[in-house]
């Protein structure tokens, strides 16, 4: 390390821990500036989720799954811009989907009042009755503050939809399901082995903390299954390698995976 190195490293150190009021300052403006930066954002309009849609919208998309619906918003989005395109819905927390289905009319939307995961069944999920876009499967209601309740839900694989409906493949897969992301994913082994899915958008955050489910493995499951992986931005799909140091759960909240065998894709979403 040369002498300039340390030179810097010593005065970080001394403002950072010895003056204060003024410390905690910088530590909160640098810490804001860290989250913009790294796309810390929940906003659709300007986090790049609805850029993604509009590229996507230029090329064939006939079959969407949007899995963790919620109350809808998502689903109208792409309903405005997939002219064509049918809707699959998932949302297993009844009040929601009570709310989904009187807020998304549409003859193109197949709402399915129970969630997918890698088995089949009733299982628990934790709800936050005024929150409900955080209701998950898994056990992380330390994260976000407010009552929580338990309610028994139905669960079935994707396969096993897929083969129930003939779906033969899937174009854009989205899932927002607050941190069972790879349950979903398990319940489409067959057709993720098979190279039925196109495109998927996972959310990624603090949550995975409980699920145990780090990026490190969504790296590994989606790269063997042929995908290629990257942060959602603003402006595009930042394509890359895997890299521990992104393991810090503070954005960019989503990723998407498109499979090798779609290069006009790829080239259609990709960060320039």
């Amino acid at each position: 390390m040369s002498l300039l190195d340390r030179a810097v490293r010593g005065v970080n150190r001394l403002i950072s821990q010895n003056l204060g009021p003024l410390s905690r300052a910088l530590y909160h403006t640098a810490n804001a500036y860290t989250k913009s930066y790294n796309n810390l954002n929940y906003d659709m309009k300007s986090n790049g989720e609805y850029r993604l849609l509009d590229k996507l919208a230029r090329l064939e998309t006939k079959t969407i799954f949007d899995v963790g619906a919620n109350k809808g918003e998502y689903a109208k989005a792409c309903l405005a811009r997939f002219k064509d395109a049918e809707l699959h819905a998932f949302e297993l927390v009844p009040e929601t989907y009570t709310r989904f289905v009187a807020n998304v009319r549409s003859d193109r939307v197949v709402a399915n009042d129970f969630g997918l995961s890698d088995q089949p069944g009733t299982v628990e999920i934790h709800v936050n009755p005024r929150k409900d876009g955080l209701s998950s499967l898994i056990e992380g209601t330390a994260i976000n503050k407010g009552s929580w309740t338990r309610q028994s839900v139905r669960v079935i694989r994707g396969d096993d939809y897929c083969a129930d409906r003939s779906i033969a493949r899937i174009d854009f897969l989205k899932l927002d399901v607050e941190g069972a992301e790879h349950l979903v994913l398990e319940g489409f082994s067959r057709m993720l082995a098979e190279g039925r899915i196109s495109v998927i958008q996972f959310e990624y955050g603090m949550i995975n903390i409980y699920a145990k489910f780090l990026l490190l493995d969504f790296w590994r499951v989606l790269t063997g299954h042929g995908f290629v992986l990257g942060p959602v931005m603003p402006r595009g799909v930042a394509f890359k390698s895997y890299n521990p140091r992104d393991e810090t759960f503070q954005g960019p909240p989503n990723f998407v995976a498109v499979h090798a065998s779609k290069p006009e894709i790829i080239q259609a979403v990709q960060l320039r």
